[in-house]
């Protein structure tokens, strides 16, 4: 009990200190937190770079300054801010939450998971450290807990579809194949707005394919393309459709635009579009295709780490 009462003088404390550090910036953070909710990341930054000096170790100012610098794909930058944001208020759940997932983005998921746990202990009702926390479950491929952590995220934040797309991802693997299905189209029920998932009908297209639910897959996997037209991905896997479905000119189209398209994080290697145009080209006939695949498949290389989904 002493225990317990020592942690909330000290979290109390050192709320009252985040208080300060931020003291006549609170107009300037509420504007700046509803550009972000906007995704106008540049007004955000806008908003606070004139704050920056004169508020160095407000854990708000830092957080929302880092978010619009990441929303803007400067990493480096909001690496840096949320480094400081956590040295400033170790107590601040919101400074650990942009810290771990910082950490996470790098690599560093013990170092995550630590600073993600006690912000989701300090503050059990921020469905965003739960979110970051069953991340890091989904990433290390531990799905029993991915799967509770989700869970909690949505007991939170119903509407949340990004947390419905990896319940059921991670329910999938589980074999809770009615679970996963269920929550990807809970997923789809509620996705719009500033937290719209993208990849979501993506993911639902893969796994009715795998049930050889191929007309159904056909609809999901055409929205997908349509919201990510620039990803690999995407046409990769309605190219691996349309060959099932015998639709071999979609197939071809699709696959060699996959080819086409750059895919840095790893997720489709070029090794598997090259099996998949030798496979389509075979079909069709066109043998001197097909042996050009199938060679440049044989040289090809498999990199050491490759990343399971964006």
């Amino acid at each position: 009990m002493i225990g317990l009462l020592l942690l909330a003088v000290f979290s109390t404390a050192m709320a009252e200190a985040d208080d300060r550090a931020c003291a006549g910036a609170e107009p300037q953070l509420d504007a700046a937190a509803r550009a972000l909710e906007a995704r106008d990341f540049r007004k955000a930054q806008e908003i606070l770079d004139p704050l920056e000096a004169g508020h160095p170790m407000c854990p708000a100012l830092l957080v929302t300054l880092g978010r619009a610098w990441q929303g803007q794909g400067e990493f480096r930058k909001a690496d840096t801010l949320s480094e400081l944001a956590a040295a400033f208020a170790p107590e601040n759940p919101a400074a650990l939450v942009f810290r771990g997932e910082m950490l996470s983005l790098r690599g560093a998921m013990p170092q995550a998971q630590v600073l993600l746990e006690k912000a989701c202990d300090l503050e059990p009702a921020n469905a965003s450290a739960h979110f970051e926390l069953g991340m890091i479950f989904d990433r290390t491929r531990r799905q029993p807990q991915a799967v509770a952590e989700f869970r909690k995220v949505l007991e939170l934040k119903p509407s949340s579809p990004r947390a419905w797309d990896y319940l059921a991802l991670n329910l999938e693997p589980l074999g809770d194949t009615a679970g996963a299905e269920t929550s990807y189209q809970k997923g789809l029920a509620v996705n719009a707005g500033p937290d719209f998932d993208a990849f979501l009908d993506y993911n639902y297209g893969k796994f009715l394919m795998k049930l050889n639910r191929l007309e159904e897959s056909r609809r999901h996997l055409d929205k997908a393309v349509q919201l990510a037209p620039k990803v690999r991905a995407v046409h990769y896997d309605r190219a691996k459709l349309s060959l099932r479905l015998g639709e071999l000119e979609d197939a071809r189209r699709d696959a060699e635009r996959a080819l086409s398209l750059p895919d840095p994080g790893g997720f489709i290697l070029d090794l598997q579009v090259y099996s998949l145009l030798a496979s389509i080209y075979t079909r069709l006939g066109q043998k001197e295709l097909a042996q050009k695949y199938i060679d440049l498949a044989q040289q090809a290389s498999v990199p050491m780490r490759s990343r399971d989904r964006k």
